[in-house]
């Protein structure tokens, strides 16, 4: 026997679920399962601010140091995580990538100018997802990196981006944590389920 081609062997699949995925799209009796940018923001945020507060704990030699990940230390990861969403938001949705100009990490030198940073981040989003409707939420807006590729996208997906980026970015903490004997916040869904907070203020 040969051996098998895997490629071929995953394409009828891929190309099944998107076909799945697209019905799914547009049948309006499934849109009541989806999730708001604004659910997915408050868990995302909550996740965030409770490993922010816990790297808070920690002495300030231990969230700074070098440990050779993706942004080198814990400090500058969740510096990461604060100006991506700063930078989309603020940025990348109202075509302003011009103006973006990030403060250095170098230049924080405590959790508590991070933790003000954060504030004042999360509140500019807050704002702004107060303000979003279906007509901006479908609006197409230009996403361009640093290597120069650029991708259209709505404000709705690129929310999702910033999203997902911090999710990617707190699992990289946690491992983080583990190799130092930090228990790591829980992350889980139903942990920090944003649901159940509204429900609490009803």
């Amino acid at each position: 026997m040969g051996r098998p081609n895997h490629t071929s062997l995953k394409l009828p699949y891929f190309r099944n679920g998107w076909l799945i995925f697209r019905r799914i799209l547009v049948n309006p009796v499934f849109k009541q399962f989806v999730f708001s940018v604004f659910e997915l923001y408050e868990y995302a945020a909550t996740v965030r601010r409770k490993f922010v507060e816990k790297l808070a704990t920690l002495p300030w030699s231990e969230v700074e140091k070098n440990r050779e990940a993706s942004f080198y230390s814990m400090k500058n990861i969740v510096l990461h995580m604060i100006d991506n969403e700063d930078w989309i938001v603020n940025y990348v949705i109202p075509g302003e990538l011009h103006k973006y100009v990030r403060r250095k990490w170098s230049e924080y030198k405590s959790m508590d100018e991070v933790i003000a940073h954060l504030n004042e981040v999360e509140a500019k989003t807050r704002r702004f997802l107060f303000t979003l409707d279906d007509k901006t939420l479908s609006k197409k807006v230009t996403l361009k990196l640093q290597s120069g590729e650029q991708f259209e996208l709505s404000v709705e997906e690129c929310l999702f981006q910033s999203f997902t980026e911090q999710l990617y970015h707190m699992g990289e903490l946690i491992a983080l944590m583990w190799q130092i004997n930090i228990e790591p916040p829980p992350m889980q869904w139903f942990y920090n389920n944003p649901r159940q907070k509204a429900t609490n203020f009803d």
